[in-house]
């Protein structure tokens, strides 16, 4: 089924067989969603070192696209605030139907969408099923500040330093560019809804 949400989005090469999969997947789950490439994308991907027979996406693969690349990519959009509305408003169904295609059913009905409005913004809360092995997304959240729209996230991450870490708090911009505001010791909804409202009214 073709999504309401048609991006033009560009989405850059992060690494050859990511964005090869990544066409794939658009192809194949994500046809008039943001399977829309601009041309300097398309040859990016067409002149990426593939081999003969492409393999098909891992599961983590998969849900990498759709929380770091497709998320982001349709708020980015043209089709942004539709996108942004259907969700805060409740109208999930087209957006949950598009994920149950690669992911399945028992994956889109376990993803948790929590709008809430504030006097200076508004926000949808994002929470994803389990597992989520490193960088897949905890929760994320879609922004809405007037006319502008951000695209924060909480990322799994290793414990590398042996000081607690569990997450990292990021932020994917227009430009598709990857801020990290640094490791987070926490994982619940709670603690990363209270984080973002103290950030978006700094």
């Amino acid at each position: 089924m073709a999504s309401q949400y048609n991006s033009k989005h560009s989405i850059p090469m992060i690494r050859n067989r990511l964005i090869r999969n990544i066409v794939m997947l658009s192809v194949m789950f994500f046809t008039g969603y943001a399977a829309s490439w601009e041309p300097s994308t398309a040859r990016a991907a067409e002149t990426a070192a593939a081999p003969a027979t492409v393999t098909a996406p891992t599961e983590t693969e998969t849900t990498y696209a759709l929380q770091h690349m497709i998320i982001p990519g349709i708020l980015f959009s043209e089709n942004g605030s539709r996108f942004f509305n259907d969700l805060f408003t409740g109208n999930n169904a087209p957006f949950l139907e598009i994920v149950e295609g690669p992911l399945g059913k028992a994956y889109a009905s376990g993803m948790k969408i929590v709008p809430e409005h504030f006097q200076e913004f508004d926000i949808v809360i994002i929470s994803f099923p389990t597992p989520y092995p490193e960088p897949l997304c905890i929760h994320s959240a879609l922004v809405k500040k007037g006319d502008t729209f951000r695209y924060i996230t909480l990322e799994s991450g290793n414990d590398t330093t042996k000081n607690g870490t569990k997450t990292f708090l990021c932020e994917w911009s227009a430009e598709h560019v990857h801020k990290n505001f640094g490791p987070r010791k926490y994982v619940t909804a709670a603690e990363f809804r209270a984080e973002l409202i103290s950030l978006l009214k700094q």
